[in-house]
């Protein structure tokens, strides 16, 4: 299979998972955990797939879920949050939280993009009063809670522990799914010998079938 088309496929299995999510998340009651999981699936679209492939999942991702839950809390959150944090988090997957100097600045970029991105929600829902949760009606709701400065303490106590949670699950599934590698094709006439060298440094190569990649084991025997 050519690194193209694994791309594509990658990149159509992670759209039609982040499809399942919105669709939970639109017919459970005042259910956001799974759009979270979306974002996920957007984030992987763009690192195994490629940045337009990322895009086009995100931007299918949010029109099926307007097809299923229309103009809604729902909607919108994934639309001003987590489907621009799938993408961004594309970017900032080598600030590890790991490494301090990297973990501050990753924290920091997460606090400052959760609250701007809450504010312009909480503006939206707000002005758009027809807009509700299950039927409540959010504005009273939120200034019962003590308006937009609470709503955006609590926003950033959850949010950014899910931001750690989803750093670390990257580094484990990124090493699960290989980045397709672009194969090419030599001229037979002019090609070198496989050395012994060669074909162990080959048969040290392991890649995962999640998304039809090859299998090949320790001894260079293909598993696929």
């Amino acid at each position: 299979m050519r690194a193209a088309t694994k791309k594509l496929t990658t990149a159509a299995v992670c759209t039609a998972l982040a499809v399942i999510m919105c669709l939970l998340t639109a017919y459970l009651p005042l259910s956001f955990m799974p759009l979270y999981l979306a974002a996920f699936c957007i984030f992987l679209a763009c690192k195994r797939g490629s940045l337009p492939y990322g895009i086009l999942c995100a931007l299918a991702s949010v029109g099926l879920m307007f097809l299923m839950s229309g103009l809604s809390v729902k909607w919108l959150t994934f639309v001003v949050i987590f489907a621009p944090y799938g993408i961004l988090t594309y970017f900032l997957q080598r600030f590890s939280y790991f490494k301090p100097k990297f973990a501050a600045l990753r924290a920091l970029i997460a606090i400052l993009y959760f609250n701007a991105m809450f504010g312009v929600l909480y503006a939206i829902v707000i002005n758009v009063v027809s807009v509700g949760i299950d039927g409540m009606n959010l504005a009273e709701w939120a200034a019962r809670l003590g308006g937009y400065p609470v709503l955006a303490v609590v926003m950033t106590v959850i949010l950014l522990p899910l931001d750690i949670i989803f750093a670390s699950l990257a580094t484990v599934v990124l090493k699960k799914i290989p980045a397709p590698v672009t194969r090419r094709d030599t001229d037979k006439s002019s090609a070198a010998p496989i050395t012994d060298a060669a074909v162990e440094a080959r048969s040290e190569k392991k890649y995962d079938d999640v998304f039809g990649y090859e299998i090949i084991d320790k001894d260079g025997s293909d598993k696929s």
